[in-house]
């Protein structure tokens, strides 16, 4: 029995093993990701034991929570009138059912294992931020031209999606830190490649995404150190890090044009007039939330909620700064840019309930560990002001980390 066991749980760290190397190569190379979900699936279903698995799901509320919300989704499918849409996004978010099925009601492996995992994904990081950087580079000697370094352009394997490699390396950092912090092998290699990941982080230029890692790095620092005794000398270097930080967001070009688009954003947000309008945000929620205001209980249907927004806007004369020019709001397909928004939108407000419920419930457990916490605290700032699970990176991303992360011991 104990070998079997044994195998079960090789089998389960196999799986996740591939699963990760997976989010490294989504993009260009799907078998890993695939192969990840086969071979968990697979070894969930001929282990049996159903009785004891169902007492597992009852017993974790963010479980059937996760799989309440895929069920909510399916469900308007009954509604939407747009199906095609609907049941391609019913495929892109099949992770959020079966990852936290099969993570979460069965043991899966050791600690040792689940830790392994996570460092495996922060070398991956580091291993993408470098080839991004490094193409980049390539790129730069042909064109003399450093916006390569920043923004869109800079992302090639998670290519054109600065949002989701800002989730991915802020994630990272915190477990590279956590690495330095508990440990003194590999802690130089550890500290070069934090430092590689940090400034693809700031290169990436993501607001949402720098000012997670910052209000996180910032609470966890002060809870650790409340554990910890520091000295003033410690204080003081902490301190200058984190302001050196901030003053190269103002330093370098790109990322200070992005700070004073955001300054212009908040200036809208209070009715002061400005013709170059930066970000569509505040339209895109203003009119969603009249949509929403008039379809609360079920909303659209996951095929119709973006293109009820589409339809409204439509309406809208505003126009926003596409980085040469102002351009009609309309001009683009744009979503809700606020995932709690999006659901509210698309399966109504017990959607919008389940999932407030996964972002704030590991805040008031006892004894999580605080990479679980800052997972998911980076993940709720993120889905603030993007809608990150209307593409494969950031449905996968949720998907295993979350029950990967749920039990690992503090």
């Amino acid at each position: 029995m104990l070998n079997k066991t044994q195998n079960n749980s090789s089998y389960y760290f196999l799986a996740c093993a591939s699963f990760v190397i997976g989010l490294f190569m989504q993009d260009f190379f799907k078998i890993p990701l695939t192969g990840g979900i086969i071979i968990l699936g697979l070894t969930w279903i001929f282990t049996f034991h159903y009785n004891e698995k169902v007492l597992q799901l009852i017993s974790k509320p963010t479980a059937l929570a996760f799989i309440a919300f895929y069920l909510l989704h399916l469900l308007s499918i009954l509604y939407t009138e747009n199906l095609t849409i609907g049941w391609n996004d019913m495929r892109l978010k099949i992770t959020l059912l079966l990852l936290p099925l099969f993570m979460m009601t069965t043991q899966l492996f050791t600690q040792l294992k689940r830790l392994f995992l996570l460092r495996l994904f922060a070398g991956l990081m580091v291993l993408m931020a470098g080839v991004d950087l490094a193409l980049s580079c390539f790129e730069y000697l042909s064109t003399s031209n450093s916006a390569v370094f920043f923004y869109k352009n800079l992302p090639h394997l998670l290519a054109s999606k600065p949002h989701y490699a800002s989730w991915y390396y802020a994630f990272a950092l915190f477990i590279i830190l956590n690495e330095i912090v508990t440990h003194k092998k590999w802690r130089r290699v550890w500290i070069l490649g934090f430092s590689l990941v940090l400034l693809s982080l700031i290169f990436l230029s993501s607001r949402a995404y720098m000012i997670a890692f910052m209000i996180v790095f910032a609470l966890s620092f002060v809870k650790w150190a409340s554990y910890v005794e520091l000295s003033k000398l410690s204080w003081i270097k902490v301190s200058l890090a984190f302001f050196l930080l901030i003053g190269t967001l103002f330093v370098l070009p790109q990322t200070r044009s992005r700070i004073k688009d955001t300054l212009v954003e908040i200036e809208k947000l209070s009715n002061e007039q400005d013709y170059r309008q930066t970000n569509p945000r505040v339209y895109l929620w203003s009119y969603g939330a009249s949509l929403i205001g008039q379809s609360p209980l079920f909303g659209y249907g996951l095929g119709d909620a973006t293109a009820e927004l589409q339809k409204a806007l439509k309406g809208c004369d505003a126009k926003f700064w596409d980085g040469e020019k102002n351009v009609p709001i309309h001009a683009k397909k744009l979503n809700y840019h606020n995932q709690f928004l999006q659901t509210w939108a698309e399966v109504g407000i017990l959607g919008f309930l389940l999932l407030a419920f996964l972002m704030i419930r590991p805040f008031f457990l006892k004894n999580q560990h605080p990479l679980f916490l800052i997972f998911v605290g980076l993940t709720l700032i993120g889905f603030l002001t993007e809608s990150m699970l209307e593409r494969q990176a950031g449905v996968v991303l949720l998907a295993f980390m979350y029950p990967l992360l749920s039990d690992l011991k503090k």
